[in-house]
Parts: C-alpha cells; sequence; structure tokens
C-alpha cells in the first residue's frame, strides 16, 4: 500500500515544471498543436469548474485535441493515473487525434481512497463499489465521496454539452443521443487508477473498446482479484486490450497476468519491443523498455506517462511505443 501512496508523489514532482495557458474562456482553441503525426491539430484547454460551477476539486484542465484533416467520427476518453493530470498525457491523447478521433484527456476525481478503501479490505466489493461511485456519482461506500457533479459520467456529459455549444465545428454533439453519452461512439482507455476506471466502465456500458494501461484491481489481503472483475459486462472481452510493464513496481506483473486470465482477455502476452502489429493478435501487450526518467516507479509509467515513455529523436514516442498505441487504440 506505501507504493500507492508513494506514487502520488510523481505528479507533484512533474506538476512543479509547467503550468499550462487555460484558454477555456475562447470560442476556438488555438490549433496549434505540435504532434508529428499529424498536419494540423485543433486544441483546447478547459477547466472542469468552467464548464460545471458545482466542480470545487479536481479542477485541473481537460485537454481536448482533434485532428482536423481526417476525423473518424469517434470519441477517445483518456482518465490519468492516480492524482495524475491530463497535463502529463498529453502524448497518448495526441495519437488518438492524429489518427482521427475526436480526443480527451478527462480530469476526475483520482484521489488514493479508491485504493486505501478496497486494496486490502475484507469486503471484496469495495473496489466495484468505489469505482462505480467514481463513475456515476452514486453513493456505493464511505471508502470514496465523489456526488453526482463530480463523477466521470457527468464531467464527460457536461463537457461534451459544453463543447457542441462552444465549438460548433467539430460536432461534439454526435457523441450524444437523446442528451445521454454515446458510450457505443467511445473508446475509453486511462493509466492505472484511470485504466481500471476504463475496464470498470465497460462492463457498465457497452463501448467501442477499453484499454487499461498499468492497471489491476488485487486485494492484497485477500491475496485476488477483486470481485467485479470476474463479473460479466455490457462489452464483449474481446474489445478489452491492455499493456502493462513486465517490471512494473507498483502492481505484481504474476498478478496482471492472472487478473487479464480471468477476465478472458485475447493472448498471449507479447512484448512491444521484440515483435510488430498485430502482435499474434493478442490484446495482452508488455514492454521492457529502459523508460525516459528513473524517478519514481519508472516501468510503471513508462506505458504511457509523457515524462516516462521512451521518445525518438523529435521528442514524439519511440516507434515501438507508437506502433503499439496505434494498434490499442485500433482503427
Amino acid at each position: 500500500m506505501k507504493r500507492l501512496f508513494y506514487f502520488s508523489f510523481i505528479f507533484l514532482l512533474f506538476s512543479c515544471k509547467k503550468t499550462p495557458v487555460d484558454n477555456s474562456g475562447n470560442g476556438n482553441g488555438n490549433g496549434n498543436g505540435n504532434n508529428n503525426n499529424s498536419a494540423v491539430i485543433f486544441e483546447r484547454f478547459i477547466t472542469p469548474s468552467t464548464v460545471n460551477p458545482l466542480v470545487t476539486s479536481f479542477n485541473s484542465q481537460h485537454y481536448i485535441y482533434v485532428d482536423t484533416v481526417t476525423l473518424k467520427n469517434k470519441l477517445f476518453v483518456f482518465l490519468p493515473g492516480t492524482t495524475g493530470s491530463p497535463q502529463f498525457y498529453k502524448l497518448i491523447v495526441k495519437k488518438a487525434a492524429s489518427m482521427g478521433y475526436h480526443s480527451i484527456g478527462l480530469m476526475y476525481p483520482n484521489n488514493s481512497d479508491l485504493y486505501t478503501a478496497a486494496a486490502s479490505n475484507a469486503d471484496n466489493t469495495q473496489f466495484g463499489k468505489c469505482r462505480q461511485e467514481i463513475f456515476d456519482g452514486t453513493d456505493q461506500s464511505t471508502g470514496v465521496n465523489v456526488n453526482f457533479s463530480n463523477c466521470i459520467k457527468t464531467r464527460l456529459h457536461d463537457l461534451l454539452v459544453y463543447l457542441q455549444q462552444q465549438d460548433t465545428t467539430h460536432n461534439w454533439g454526435q457523441f450524444m443521443l437523446n442528451n445521454e453519452i454515446d458510450w457505443s461512439k467511445i473508446i475509453i482507455a486511462g493509466h492505472s487508477q484511470g485504466g481500471g476506471h476504463a475496464l470498470y466502465i465497460s462492463k457498465q456500458v457497452s463501448v467501442i473498446r477499453a484499454i487499461s494501461f498499468s492497471s489491476i484491481d488485487w486485494n492484497s489481503n485477500l491475496g485476488r482479484s477483486a470481485d467485479w472483475v470476474t463479473q460479466s459486462g455490457a462489452t464483449d472481452v474481446a474489445r478489452l486490450y491492455s499493456i502493462n510493464g513486465i517490471a512494473d513496481q507498483i502492481f505484481s506483473y504474476a498478478n496482471v497476468q492472472t487478473q487479464l486470465a480471468e477476465m478472458g482477455f485475447t493472448g498471449p502476452a507479447v512484448s512491444i519491443d521484440s515483435n510488430q502489429p498485430p502482435y499474434l493478435n493478442s490484446h495482452t501487450l508488455t514492454t521492457t523498455a529502459t523508460p525516459a526518467t528513473s524517478v519514481l516507479f519508472p516501468d510503471h509509467n513508462v506505458t504511457c506517462l509523457d515524462s516516462y515513455v521512451p521518445k525518438n529523436n523529435t521528442g514524439g514516442p519511440a516507434v515501438n511505443f507508437d506502433k503499439a498505441w496505434e494498434y490499442l487504440i485500433g482503427n
């Protein structure tokens, strides 16, 4: 458990390095993204409280990107890890945009309360109860405190409504149906805690695809996966994908393998370091690549956290990561 708390400090460390410009008051964004995979990227940063004044915490900016050249009319939503914010995951969110997806790095309540409440609880339903409350704001557990206005579902809904009103050029309304999120047009992804949310959400609603980067819900007291892991879900398991660092310092890879097998992920595990797409058509990718920095749990963060992802000579993701991300996100 200590490692999970220490993990939160990594985001505090990197948050001291840059304060992004908030252009949430503009109606058009600035369109000057630097993604090497796309000629024209519309970008915008919006604080959650700008979208909904009832939001008073976890108010770091949402990051929004759209490739204005080629659009798939599908939405990629990325959920940061514990205490992280979208500004630390620009590479993966921009990658999805460069592939033609409307792309959002979504800020949500992501402190360590989930793990404090559930990771060693004798009640193995707590992981699922906490994740449900963080997803839809219903009161499920005393371990977390997330109301309707602050949950993932409402934040995404409100952001899409706001974008449709403020940015009519990019047709954000296509991701709504009868004033509800149209999950059938969405890829949900996330890192660490966010990756767990992505898989959990895929059990609640049917999505195009769910992608977990370096994530697991493992009860260390009981020595097994959280109860929700083996429950049936709305999204076919054939649409679930994952990538994990073999030497992950937070989540034991042996436990990761057990959990992915329990969920029925398509295997076998395939390394992105020595194989090419389509990776034997596996949905369980791995890496032992050397992270770009060694500060605090590098092999946990190497899969998608900007400061850790190996880079090419222009600052973009190294070719094996670029190819792996493209495969995971899909066409």
